[in-house]
């Protein structure tokens, strides 16, 4: 349980889980309302478009099955969550979403990247991608 006594549904377990074996650029975008962790979005959007529909003053964690390539060439993706933590978020919801990050980190097997970010210019797809390829070695090549 979390420090909050927020939980992640167990639908949107099961639907994170359908999308990880689909293995295609997708996501989820998680927020909390009324003390749960509920699906604000389903989106086959590039990485790019889901970074744009972010709020700019509330915290969101998102899940996304991130396209690219393995050092031989052959398409791949691997499962980023993406800690999305505005600065002009209000204290409290600051509060209540890194209070319950560990909750949902620990409820999603498979997750290769996990980021914190609090500035939208700095979540383009190629500075994702070279994050990612650093941490998985070398089986991923940075540009």
């Amino acid at each position: 349980m979390s420090t909050t006594g927020i939980e992640v549904n167990s639908t949107i377990i099961e639907d994170y889980e359908k999308m990880r074996f689909e293995k295609k650029a997708q996501g989820m975008i998680l927020k909390i309302e009324d003390e749960h962790i509920v699906l604000d979005k389903r989106t086959e959007q590039s990485f790019e478009e889901v970074v744009n529909e972010l709020p700019d003053n509330e915290p969101r964690y998102v899940l996304y099955d991130f396209p690219m390539k393995n050092r031989v060439g052959l398409d791949d993706t691997r499962m980023l969550f993406l800690f999305w933590m505005p600065l002009e978020s209000s204290v409290r919801l600051r509060m209540s979403y890194a209070g319950t990050k560990k909750t949902v980190t620990s409820s999603f097997v498979g997750l290769s990247t996990q980021i914190h970010e609090d500035d939208k210019s700095k979540l383009t797809y190629e500075s994702i991608k070279n994050k990612i390829a650093s941490r998985q070695g070398m089986n991923y090549q940075q540009v």
